[in-house]
């Protein structure tokens, strides 16, 4: 269930997994909105180096940590369907894809976050839910 009604920047903020094992920023740019990935809580390997995004498509983007990559591109607010749509870029999967995806905010305030490939009822996952950070 939905708040009565969303504003485009209640999205903004530091957003957390229940198990704590992560946390995406999401920040205005322009009049989109984008999500870095800030914290992860396995970020380095064995031997102390930074976890990189070897599944990305651009072989280039493969050297770089996953701490600090974009997860959420191309974020535009739907007022008419009180949600927020754009990109999820999957770095956990084998082969690094971008989905469609849907964000919203749950009745306790929670951000909900479902990816697509093609039709919206065809769902990567039952959606990926976060916790917002209270920072004062």
């Amino acid at each position: 269930m939905l708040f009565s009604q969303s504003k485009p920047d209640d999205i903004v903020g530091v957003w957390y997994s229940p198990v704590k094992e992560g946390n995406v920023q999401i920040f205005k740019s322009g009049k989109k909105y984008l999500g870095k990935l800030t914290y992860l809580k396995h970020s380095v390997d064995n031997h102390g180096k930074p976890i990189l995004d070897v599944n990305n498509p651009d072989k280039e983007k493969r050297k770089m940590p996953l701490v600090g990559i974009l997860l959420l591109t191309e974020i535009t607010f739907d007022n008419k369907k009180n949600s927020w749509k754009g990109k999820l870029y999957d770095y956990d999967g084998a082969k690094g894809n971008t989905y469609d995806s849907y964000l919203t905010i749950t009745k306790n305030g929670n951000l909900n976050i479902k990816g697509f490939w093609g039709l919206s009822f065809f769902g990567l996952n039952p959606g990926l839910t976060l916790e917002k950070v209270d920072v004062e």
